[in-house]
């Protein structure tokens, strides 16, 4: 029966996988974590299917469990804050260095057959177990705070929808917390209980994740910080926004007479197509009105600094890059409402 169950969640996690994919959907950061999620469900329920069909596979378990528990704190920081804090990053270090001494040494996830505890624990094992459960279980008590706190969940549809989603999945994973407390309780107590096989537990929690991904919010697939997955595989550099950045508005590339996307991409060591899916996706501008705004920007600020007393408007807009007095003036108007004329007016 285990192993029937084993094959069913690894097709129902490929299934998810292929839900979070379909239809060039967008993959966000938080996408990023539910898809490794769903790939590490996968591949451990298939080895679980393939153990319990006689062919072991060392170590797997202590392996998925470690990247399962960072990737579920992360995921879960992500969605309600926003942001993994660097203290959750710290302990999320400190958490693998440890695991990989106790790896070193043999450890082995403690499990329960047929009602025998195998893997008996050491003391540094405990240890490590309650570091464990410290962990998780300190994430989802913070995180349910904060979205029990959230002040305006009943006016925000967003706040409202993600506080109902994570809020229905955390008291089922407590529930499913205090029932792994009693299945070892009970087995040092030898007294009744529904089942006497931890891996039960592994399938129910799988099966909730999945479930917790099906039934998402889905406008978390339309997220504009996103991008396609078909524009993922297609990209095969990228461009950081640190490097634009510093090109760009560092080095005041846009001052450049004779700016353009064929050389801007050049300096920056990516295609033109590269560049303009990051003005796109990124800033959300197209190059031109990108240039014309900080160059406008630029014009403003001369102004601002009396310079205009000194220096004809023709010789201000030569100096922000504009190459003539009318694209420099239909800019400005653009951006600003009124005509560089009377934008000096009001400054006297």
């Amino acid at each position: 029966m285990y192993a029937t169950l084993a094959f069913s969640i690894t097709l129902l996690g490929l299934f998810s996988i292929f839900e979070l994919l379909r239809g060039n959907q967008k993959i966000s950061l938080i996408k990023y974590h539910f898809i490794a999620r769903l790939m590490l469900i996968t591949a451990g329920s298939f080895f679980d299917y393939l153990e319990l069909n006689g062919n072991e596979i060392p170590y797997y378990q202590e392996i998925f469990r470690l990247i399962a528990a960072v990737l579920f704190v992360n995921m879960l920081f992500l969605i309600v804050v926003k942001k993994i804090p660097k203290l959750v990053i710290g302990l999320e270090i400190f958490f693998t260095l440890y695991f990989i001494i106790l790896f070193a040494n043999g450890f082995q996830v403690p499990n329960i057959k047929d009602g025998l505890l195998e893997n008996k624990p050491s003391i540094y094992h405990i240890i490590f177990f309650g570091t464990y459960f410290f962990l998780i279980l300190s994430a989802i008590i913070y995180n349910v705070v904060q979205l029990a706190t959230i002040k305006n969940f009943s006016t925000n549809l967003y706040e409202s929808k993600i506080r109902r989603w994570v809020l229905s999945y955390m008291i089922c994973l407590l529930v499913l917390f205090f029932i792994t407390i009693l299945l070892y309780t009970s087995l040092f107590r030898h007294t009744f209980v529904l089942y006497n096989d931890s891996i039960v537990n592994s399938f129910i929690h799988r099966f909730l994740f999945i479930l917790f991904i099906l039934f998402r919010p889905k406008f978390l697939d339309d997220d504009k910080y996103s991008v396609s997955f078909n524009q993922l595989l297609s990209s095969t550099k990228g461009l950081a926004f640190k490097e634009f950045e510093f090109l760009f508005y560092a080095n005041h590339y846009y001052l450049q007479p004779n700016a353009n996307m064929e050389d801007l991409a050049l300096k920056l060591n990516v295609t033109k197509n590269e560049l303009s899916l990051f003005l796109r996706d990124e800033i959300e501008e197209n190059f031109t009105e990108l240039l014309n705004k900080n160059r406008v920007e630029y014009f403003k600020q001369l102004l601002n600094s009396k310079k205009y007393e000194s220096f004809t408007i023709e010789a201000l807009s030569e100096m922000s890059g504009f190459n003539n007095r009318r694209t420099m003036y239909n800019a400005f108007n653009k951006h600003v409402g009124i005509t560089p004329t009377e934008f000096i007016q009001r400054l006297k």
